[in-house]
């Protein structure tokens, strides 16, 4: 597998910004996103921009679709999602509220955690909560009641408990994968009923697949390559088992991407040539997309 180097890197995202249309000059996510973003189905990524406080709804091919004011918004925005009309459910803390496309907070959920992740289909939204245990809930778009729930709900305590960050996302037959801690193996829920239907298997060069190394409560986001049955995910060099790091010195130090092929069950690394602080936000057609820490995305071609 190869990885552009960074100065193609920069020249993609300024091809990008050159290419976007003039209505989308004002905030491009080729130059100027930042932060944590999730790839929709129709290969559209919305940011947070701190500047404006706004999420803008960015396509490639067509720049800022929509964008949802959050100047009227308590707290900062850690997850969120855009509904089937463009309003917005986000996350703040252990607060969900429904920002419509005006701006106006129309609804407030009070949430039983802080929220680690979100994945969604057409029908509803899936929220991975930054709890002891593993605690999953599927809501619904107009209201956001309630639908299943995984796990034990957490008690109500006073105080910091410890918590891991539980990647989620949903694959293309809309069941639900759910990474937790240490292990490269993953939970398929059911996406209708919430029910744990498996945990994968993987392996990598013929043998079990062994845990990261370190601390991995802080876990990055899932990415489905769509159509392919593969997912991707962006793991630190120095969290990679040893046996698995290869003997290039580029597999050693940066970020990793996870290949993980769903229907063989087998896991592979591939450098990417970048450095830690890049979040893995999407795939489009074979790359990999990340967002910068100085703001705008960067591609890692993969196969």
């Amino acid at each position: 597998m190869k990885s552009y180097p960074f100065r193609a890197f920069l020249l993609c995202a300024a091809a990008w910004a050159l290419s976007a249309p003039a209505s989308a000059q004002v905030w491009d996510a080729a130059g100027q996103a930042a932060g944590w973003a999730k790839q929709d189905k129709d290969d559209s990524f919305t940011f947070f921009d701190a500047k404006s406080r706004a999420l803008h709804t960015w396509l490639r091919d067509g720049g800022v679709m929509t964008t949802v004011p959050l100047g009227k918004l308590e707290g900062e925005p850690a997850r969120w999602v855009v509904d089937p009309r463009n309003n917005a459910w986000v996350a703040s803390g252990a607060v969900l509220s429904l920002v419509d496309r005006t701006g106006r907070v129309v609804n407030t959920v009070k949430l039983p955690a802080e929220v680690g992740d979100v994945c969604w289909d057409a029908r509803g939204f899936v929220l991975s909560y930054r709890t002891a245990e593993p605690y999953l809930e599927r809501r619904d778009f107009k209201s956001a009641d309630l639908i299943w729930a995984f796990g034990a709900k957490p008690p109500k305590r006073d105080g910091p408990i410890p918590a891991n960050r539980r990647p989620v996302v949903a694959d293309d037959a809309g069941n639900v994968l759910m990474a937790d801690g240490n292990s490269l193996n993953l939970s398929l829920l059911d996406g209708g009923t919430g029910r744990k239907i498996a945990e994968t298997a993987l392996t990598a060069e013929g043998a079990p697949v062994p845990p990261l190394e370190g601390n991995a409560a802080d876990r990055e986001p899932l990415a489905l390559w769509t159509g392919k049955g593969v997912l991707f995910a962006a793991v630190k060099a120095t969290q990679v088992p040893a046996a698995l790091r290869g003997p290039s010195p580029s597999a050693a130090q940066g970020l990793l991407l996870a290949r993980i092929d769903l229907a063989q069950g087998r896991l592979a690394f591939q450098p990417t040539g970048l450095a830690e602080g890049h979040l893995l936000v999407g795939i489009l057609e074979s790359e990999a997309v990340f967002v910068s820490p100085k703001g705008g995305l960067m591609l890692v071609k993969i196969k």
